[in-house]
């Protein structure tokens, strides 16, 4: 492989990473995750994770996540704290 065939293989690499970063769903609030789901869609075949919080104002609020925050909160783990394993 030539010097500008793989600069361009890595610059192409950067850029693809760079756009499945943007695709990470937002944080959620700060809380103490109560419920997990994992819907599937049948009509575009994909599986969405989301976890439901407590926040300390006692309030219940459910959002999306991606599939290792989903992974890595258990229920009764404190988020976004239980993301970062």
């Amino acid at each position: 492989m030539n010097r500008p065939s793989a600069l361009a293989g890595v610059v192409a690499l950067a850029a693809g990473a760079a756009l499945l970063a943007g695709c990470a769903p937002p944080d959620g609030p700060p809380g103490v995750v109560i419920d997990k789901t994992n819907p599937w869609s049948s009509a575009t075949k994909t599986r969405r994770y989301f976890l439901t919080v407590a926040t300390a104002d006692g309030r219940r609020r459910q959002f999306r996540v991606s599939l290792g925050d989903y992974r890595h909160c258990v229920r009764g783990a404190h988020y976004p704290t239980c993301t970062k394993g």
